[in-house]
């Protein structure tokens, strides 16, 4: 018998061979070596051996079955010509011999190859289709969205704007007076706050967001006749027994507070300087520096001067009304008051 036609019926029966057993078992994937970007190079076949040639331009691709439900396992580039080793039952794809693919063999379509001495090569049925492998689809987070309005951003002194904002695909919001802790405001996504400061004043919607970023956005809004715009002349103060008092006739306490954050005025007989921190409502004085004169007239005037500079720099709170300046303690207990002088 031909040398040629023993090796062909041998290929034909290994390969009816793995295509039976493949029909009785469950489809596995291909071995990670043959991929789709792998160029498959074949041996040449014999003369005179049913051949598929490649007529694809861009080249072919070689599945491991007869349809494109079935996974590329190489690429046949355009012009091989491949050695046919059977074909599909309606003879619209044709087996090639690829040694090392699964069974080593793999399936080509028709439409793309021109075949040669294939009308006695051998039918061979289709490989059950293998299932399909679910593909986990990333989780997207939502990008955060954040809108910060005020329905006005100039006051006069005791008047009040309302800051409204709506924040969604966020972990914590804030919104809070700069120069004050952010922790001491927290908030809603959701909401409106009316504000009342005294002094021109920034607040900013903070956020924190779930990819560990932040997010802020500020509106400043600024006061006409506040705590900045004019000269304080002290009306009345409290004393230790808890009542209140006119300063001594004849005597003048004065504070004028400048946009810097400096603070200066007199004491009555002492000039002093110093420095302050003030936003929204909330008035801090630091380093109260009087001069070192003394005054013996009218009587009291240096314990009233060291009675104002103690309560100074105990300020913790504002109220600024009519053109009345009032200073509370951190209790809330109200200490001076100035007049728009």
């Amino acid at each position: 018998m031909n040398i040629r036609y023993i090796k062909r019926a041998i290929i034909l029966l290994v390969v009816l061979a793995v295509t039976l057993v493949a029909c009785s078992k469950e489809p596995e994937l291909p071995p990670p070596a043959m991929t789709m970007e792998a160029t498959v190079i074949p041996p040449p076949p014999d003369p005179g051996e049913p051949t598929a040639t490649v007529i694809a331009k861009n080249g072919l691709n070689v599945r491991t079955g007869p349809g494109l439900e079935y996974p590329v396992i190489g690429v046949a580039p355009s012009g091989i010509t491949l050695e046919v080793v059977g074909v599909s039952q309606d003879r619209t794809w044709w087996v090639i011999n690829i040694p090392g693919a699964p069974g080593n063999y793999g399936w080509v379509s028709e439409e793309y190859v021109e075949v040669q001495n294939g009308d006695g090569v051998l039918v061979i049925p289709a490989p059950p289709v293998p299932t399909p492998v679910a593909t986990l689809k990333p989780t997207v987070t939502p990008a955060p969205d954040m809108a910060f309005t005020a329905n006005r951003t100039t006051i006069n002194a005791g008047e009040k704007a309302t800051l409204s904002w709506s924040v969604e695909n966020v972990t914590a919001v804030y919104m809070y007076p700069i120069g004050d802790s952010f922790e001491n405001y927290p908030t809603t996504g959701q909401g409106s706050r009316e504000v009342q400061p005294y002094i021109t004043t920034s607040y900013e919607l903070l956020t924190f967001n779930p990819d560990g970023s932040t997010g802020s956005s500020r509106i400043e809004i600024g006061v006409v006749n506040g705590l900045t715009s004019n000269r304080w002349i002290l009306s009345s103060y409290s004393t230790p027994g808890g009542g209140y008092q006119r300063p001594i006739p004849g005597t003048e306490i004065t504070a004028r507070f400048g946009t810097n954050g400096s603070l200066s005025g007199s004491a009555g007989c002492n000039s002093y300087n110093s420095s302050f921190m003030a936003f929204d409502k909330t008035l801090r004085i630091y380093n109260m520096a009087p001069s070192v004169a003394f005054c013996g007239d009218p009587g009291g005037i240096m314990e009233q001067e060291g009675t104002f500079l103690d309560l100074m720099q105990r300020a913790a709170r504002m109220e600024i009304s009519a053109g009345q300046l009032t200073v509370f303690d951190g209790a809330g207990n109200r200490m001076l008051e100035f007049m728009n002088g």
